[in-house]
């Protein structure tokens, strides 16, 4: 099975982290695309070098009735899903600031995905994803100082808006008309920074001392309570995701219709694998709160630079 790695890129503080962890395991992949979805030009010219210097790489840019899109980019994000629909292929999409991963996101994520195809989307173990820090704490992985209490909460979430859900399967759905903003993006593991930086720098701790094995779940988790996980970093297949779009609402916003409403229309909830690991630097909103000001990100652009 052909596999199709994609970025909506992007910004290139984050992009010189992801290229070379991309051109470390290129043998795995078949085709990599970066959806262009920025209009700073300097960002530009960086995803363009990238995909001229390697023939494996391809830009694509979102074009709707001869207008290119740069600076839409929920609009992007669900336009561009109509590509990625081919048969006999699985998908990865990589958020641009995905700044750790190892080869077993192709030789075990990846192949365990192609084997079961039920599941609409997969997720590997996500550093810095809401619901799996919630995760992690309850593994006694990750003990911060103030917790996270997001999936304590979300059952009763779900519980009151599935019917709702389940009654429109034809109309396109937006989230905030019937999900308080807190209910969805957890206060502290969404929005509080020390939560967010302290993880990051347990998790690069234990990357240096070769000790990542301790946030695999040691199992695989299907997601029945329909945990509405950001797609940081997951998968599909294509000709899935191709009848999925045909049978049901117009994507409207890729994280909620992927992650909470295909899996209730369709009866068929989304997994985690649990024995690969990922990290995701940053949620918009940690940023704004000073994330960046930190030395979170040259931490991990110092590891994946000495080739760790």
């Amino acid at each position: 099975m052909k596999i199709v790695v994609l970025t909506f890129g992007g910004r290139e503080c984050y992009l010189k982290i992801l290229f070379p962890l991309i051109l470390k395991y290129k043998q795995y992949i078949d085709e990599y695309r970066i959806y262009v979805a920025t209009t700073i030009q300097s960002d530009i010219d960086y995803m363009e070098k990238f995909a001229t210097e390697n023939e494996f790489v391809k830009t694509v840019y979102c074009n709707i009735d001869g207008n290119i899109i740069l600076d839409d980019k929920c609009l992007i994000w669900d336009n561009s899903y109509k590509s990625c629909q081919e048969d006999n292929t699985v998908y990865l999409k990589l958020d641009d600031d995905i700044v750790y991963f190892d080869e077993s996101l192709f030789t075990d994520f990846i192949q365990y995905r192609i084997q079961n195809p039920n599941p609409p989307v997969l997720y590997p173990v996500i550093i810095n994803n809401h619901f799996m820090s919630w995760m992690l704490q309850e593994l006694n992985v990750y003990n911060p100082e103030q917790k996270s209490e997001i999936g304590n909460t979300w059952p009763a979430t779900i519980s009151r808006v599935y019917q709702h859900i389940m009654d429109n399967k034809n109309k396109k759905l937006r989230l905030e008309d019937f999900i308080h903003h807190d209910e969805l993006l957890c206060p502290v593991a969404w929005g509080n920074l020390k939560y967010c930086y302290d993880l990051h720098n347990q998790f690069l701790q234990d990357l240096y001392n070769n000790n990542i094995d301790k946030y695999k779940f040691g199992k695989n988790i299907t997601l029945n309570t329909i945990e509405a996980i950001s797609i940081n970093v997951c998968s599909w297949i294509g000709s899935d995701l191709k009848e999925l779009m045909n049978n049901y609402a117009d994507m409207y916003g890729d994280e909620p219709w992927l992650s909470i409403y295909i899996p209730i229309w369709t009866g068929r909830p989304n997994e985690i694998y649990g024995n690969t690991v990922v990290s995701h630097y940053a949620y918009y909103k940690q940023r704004e709160l000073g994330l960046d000001s930190t030395d979170i990100l040259d931490k991990y652009y110092t590891y994946v630079k000495n080739g760790k």
